[in-house]
């Protein structure tokens, strides 16, 4: 059940996402238009396939094999992560914050920074950079 209005409201899909999609879609053995997109194989199609389920069978070896994650890791990893990854990049490269809120369906922007952002060191040490150079402060004069 989500939890607001905000929750239900549709997210859209860049024309590239959406072509992945149909690209699977064509490639499932449930590709009819009453079927699940993510399918149950155990149930033919007619139901999505369990989270923890995709998490196993695809997120977390794919994590594997880029070296977010090695194979011996133990720790949760999913859908949750990808959705505070997906908030701290948009944060980060400059995105409004009010469009992230959107794409999160967060109904406080407040709850997309403060919970769903995390600041990445690079931005942190850029932070600290400006305002030294708003105090004035010079390499040359650092000890």
């Amino acid at each position: 059940m989500p939890k607001s209005k905000a929750s239900k409201a549709p997210v859209p899909m860049h024309p590239l996402l959406a072509g992945f999609m149909q690209d699977w879609r064509n490639e499932t053995p449930y590709g009819q238009p009453t079927d699940w997109l993510f399918a149950s194989t155990r149930l033919k199609g007619k139901q999505p396939r369990s989270a923890s389920i995709m998490v196993e069978d695809y997120i977390r070896p794919a994590a594997v094999r880029v070296g977010i994650l090695s194979a011996d890791d133990q720790r949760r990893f999913g859908f949750h992560n990808l959705r505070h990854s997906l908030a701290s990049f948009l944060v980060s490269v400059g995105t409004n914050p009010k469009v992230v809120q959107g794409l999160l369906r967060h109904s406080d922007v407040h709850t997309t920074l403060q919970l769903y952002s995390q600041s990445v060191s690079s931005d942190r040490l850029a932070a600290q950079g400006a305002m030294l150079d708003a105090m004035g402060v010079r390499p040359e004069l650092v000890n």
